[in-house]
Parts: structure tokens; C-alpha cells; sequence
């Protein structure tokens, strides 16, 4: 029978104690020139039994760092099998998952115990909430639809509101341009018209927001202009603005109820012999550019509705002659106040420098040219606000 060595057990049994320990050893290394007996057979052993407890370590790790393509070694040790078939397992449930997410939720588990029932149970849930929400999302855009639609058909009654072309060229014998912008389908800014008594009442209105609001607040402001000078015959642009402001607190119930919008009006009454203009104005400008020379007229400095501290509210009408071939505007605050895509506006200052370099040209050269440069200035901005120009030539 062999003897083995004291230090030779000690060896082995030492190796033993650190692989327990977790610590990566090395294999027992032989003396050159060993013996082949039962102990350098046994030493073999131990060391084949420590590179392959070595790879399968790795391979335990890697698979606990989700590494599902590691290569697995090529052992015969059975915890080994394991593994393997635990490996091949989470690939074919990895498979399993991308398909449910790409939308078949047909996919089962039959081989993983316990968890087959949680993750069926889970696909099973997942694709009755991806139904629901597919129903939800129909019923949301059938919903958006029929909201647009409305939207649409409301953008045809407010634009029919609007004083049609033909007036317009009646009006101003053909000399005259409209830049009307809503920033949504409809608008919250308006142009108007009245020709009463041989006389042109015109005016740019611009009411607070923009969209749904705006647009029910620009209803009410054009039907209380067409009952102040049509039906009663007011036509003094200031006493307008003054009934504008009461109807308009009286519509909203602003004496006692929580809305306070309002509106900002530009109001021009170009008198029968076209060489006289009256213009009163809450909040907004006219321009007048005569021999190449810009002039800006003021309006005061309360709008039409809202918040009222005075006992009367007034406002200013203000009496100017006319050259043959000057131009007038009237406008909201929409296109002064556009943005770039660097924030800057494109500015009060920008627009009468415009408006005196393009007054000379035809009207609908006019309107090309402020359009122009209007896009040229915003860009790929979205517009922030309704936009209306209205340029009309003596």
C-alpha cells in the first residue's frame, strides 16, 4: 500500500479549505519527475476538479450578470447541466419577452415552475390592458375628431362673420390688403367693416387668447359693433369704444363674475370726403405713412372690458387729414410680438420700419413683401398668437 506523505494530505487538505473559503487557488503543482502512483493520480484529479469548478464559477457569474450569449465550458459536472439548461431557459424566455413586446402576446411559459404560472398570468394581463388601451385610444381620437370637426365648422361660421371680399374692394376701390393668421383654427383677433351713410367704419380687434376662447369672445365682439353703428347708428369712433366696453362688461357679467377678459381695439372712421380719418384706439396704434413719412396715432391706454376701477370709462377720438395715396394700418399685437427660434420679437420698431419702406409699393405687393419678411424672421418657430394686418391706401 502506498504511503502518503503528512505534508502531501496538508496540501490537499489545504486546498480544500481556501476553495471552500471562496478563494481562487491554484493547482497543486508536481515535482519534476513524479512518480506515477495513486497520489500523483489523485493530485490529477484534484487539479482537473479545480480548473472545471474554475469555468463553471465564471460561467455562474456571468450568468448573474445576465450575460445569456457566455459561452458555458465544456465540463461534465452536473450542477454544470444545470446551469446550462438554465441558461438556455432565460435566452428562450429573453426571446419570449421581445416578441410580447413587439406586440404578440400569444407567447407562454411551460418550463420555469412557479414563475411559468406568474409570467403567463403577466402576459395574460399585459395583453388584455393593451386592448383596453387600443379601445381608449379609438374612442380618444374618435373623440379629437369630432372636436375637430366642430373646431372646422366653427372656422366657416367665423370666417363668414368676417367682411367679405367684394365689400372690401367696394369699400376701398381695390386698395387695401388683409394679413389674417390665426395661430389655431379659430381665431381670437378679427377684422371689421361698416359703410354707413357714405361713411367707412373699419377696425382690427384683438380679444384676450387665442383658439376656442378667443373666438367666442371675437363673436360677441362683432356682433356688439354691428348692433352700436348699423343698428344704432353710432358712429363717432370713441362713443363706439365706450358701448364696446359696456356691452362687452355686460356680456361677460364682469360686474360681479370672475371672467375679465377683454379686448384691444384699433377703430378708423374714414369720413365721406376720404380725406378725413377718426381714430380711436384701446391699446392699439394706427400708422399712417404719408410722403414716405411714418406716423404712429396713439390709442389710450385702457382696453375694452376686463377689470373697471373709474366710475365712466372713456375714450379719445382723434381727428386726422388725409393725403391722396397715404396708407393707413390697423393691427393686433400677433405679428410684432412673434418670436425667432432665438426668442428675440420681431418688434413694434420692426414693423412701422416696414411699413414706411413698403408703403410706397401696390397693396398686394405690400402684403408680399411684410409677409416675407415675416417668415423670414420666425422661421421654424411655432406662431405664438392670431395675427391681423389690415393696410388700406387712400
Amino acid at each position: 500500500m502506498l504511503e502518503v506523505e503528512e505534508s502531501q494530505l496538508d496540501e490537499i487538505t489545504a486546498l480544500f479549505y481556501h476553495l471552500l473559503r471562496g478563494e481562487k487557488i491554484s493547482p497543486i503543482q508536481l515535482p519534476p519527475g513524479a512518480p506515477e502512483n495513486e497520489y500523483t493520480q489523485l493530485v490529477l484529479y484534484v487539479n482537473r476538479f479545480i480548473q472545471e469548478y474554475h469555468e463553471l464559477a465564471e460561467f455562474m457569474y456571468a450568468l448573474s450578470r445576465g450575460e445569456l450569449e457566455y459561452t458555458p465550458p465544456g465540463g461534465k459536472m452536473r450542477v454544470l447541466q444545470s446551469f446550462k439548461s438554465l441558461q438556455a431557459s432565460l435566452r428562450h424566455l429573453t426571446w419570449k419577452t421581445q416578441k410580447i413586446a413587439a406586440g404578440d402576446f400569444s407567447q407562454r411559459v411551460d418550463f420555469m415552475g412557479d414563475f411559468s404560472a406568474a409570467f403567463n398570468s403577466m402576459t395574460q394581463q399585459l395583453e388584455q390592458a393593451f386592448v383596453d388601451l387600443e379601445h381608449a385610444n379609438r374612442e380618444l381620437t374618435h373623440k379629437n375628431q369630432q372636436i375637430t370637426d366642430s373646431i372646422l365648422y366653427a372656422q366657416r361660421i367665423q370666417q363668414a362673420i368676417l367682411p367679405a371680399p367684394e365689400v372690401m374692394r367696394q369699400a376701398f376701390a381695390g386698395q387695401f390688403f388683409v394679413i389674417y393668421s390665426p395661430k389655431n383654427i379659430v381665431s381670437g383677433d378679427f377684422y371689421w367693416l361698416a359703410c354707413v351713410r357714405d361713411e367707412i367704419l373699419a377696425a382690427v380687434v384683438d380679444c384676450t387668447g387665442h383658439g376656442v376662447a378667443g373666438a367666442f369672445l371675437s363673436m360677441i365682439g362683432h356682433t356688439l359693433l354691428n348692433k352700436i353703428v348699423i343698428e344704432n347708428q353710432i358712429l363717432e369712433p370713441a362713443q363706439i369704444l365706450e358701448q364696446l366696453h359696456i356691452g362687452v362688461r355686460a356680456a361677460l357679467q364682469q360686474e360681479s363674475g370672475e371672467a375679465q377678459d377683454g379686448m384691444e381695439v384699433g377703430l378708423c372712421r374714414l369720413h365721406a370726403d376720404r380725406r378725413q380719418i377718426t381714430f380711436a384706439g384701446a391699446k392699439r396704434p394706427l400708422y399712417i405713412v404719408s410722403q414716405q413719412q411714418l406716423q404712429e396715432v396713439k390709442g389710450d391706454r385702457e382696453s375694452i372690458g376686463g377689470r373697471q376701477k373709474e366710475t365712466c370709462r372713456t375714450f379719445t377720438s382723434q381727428h386726422l387729414m388725409l393725403l391722396p395715396g397715404d396708407m393707413f394700418y390697423l393691427s393686433s399685437d400677433g405679428l410684432p410680438d412673434q418670436p425667432n427660434p432665438h426668442g428675440k420679437k420681431f418688434g413694434s420698431r420692426q414693423l412701422k420700419t416696414l411699413l414706411s419702406e413698403a408703403a410706397s409699393q401696390p397693396v398686394l405687393e405690400q402684403e408680399r413683401l411684410i409677409r416675407a419678411c415675416f417668415l423670414a424672421h420666425q422661421q421654424n418657430e411655432p406662431q405664438r398668437d392670431d395675427i391681423v394686418l389690415l393696410g388700406v391706401r387712400v
